[in-house]
């Protein structure tokens, strides 16, 4: 039997990891590998400071800075909204920007910092509602 427990105990270990709940991330940084504009040309176009602040400030702090949690999807959600209506017509935007005298180069950052946009406030979006899933069900567990 002795030669068996260091397996059980691992049995018993991994069968414990599958009840863990799900821990919600603490800042947007985890996202950086989605981006799909360049990061050196994101960091250019947006700013640098802009940018990390953005990646790696606390999204609690994000939630109480935005007035709560229901404040913070609204605005995350309409975010997402205003950035996915931006996309809707990318031809027609592109011959816009190019009248408006942007170079193709510029134009085309643009759109993929756009696409950036609706990565990172959607990721922003489930963060909070991973919190808000999280505090229900705290609420629940507590008599």
């Amino acid at each position: 039997m002795r030669r068996h427990l260091p397996g059980l105990l691992l049995l018993a270990l991994l069968a414990g990891c599958a009840h863990t709940q799900e821990t919600c991330p603490a800042t947007l940084a985890y996202v950086k590998d989605r981006l799909v504009t360049p990061y050196p040309e994101l960091e250019k176009f947006i700013g640098k400071e802009a940018l990390d602040a953005t990646l790696n400030k606390p999204i609690d702090q994000m939630v109480a800075e935005s007035g709560g949690i229901d404040n913070s999807i609204a605005g995350g959600e309409r975010h997402v909204k205003e950035y996915q209506d931006e996309l809707k017509d990318e031809k027609a935007r592109r011959t816009e920007l190019k009248n408006e005298g942007m170079s193709d180069a510029w134009i085309d950052t643009y759109i993929l910092s756009i696409k950036d946009g609706v990565t990172i406030n959607q990721a922003f979006v489930d963060a909070v509602k991973c919190r808000q899933t999280r505090q229900a069900e705290q609420t629940q567990a507590t008599p």
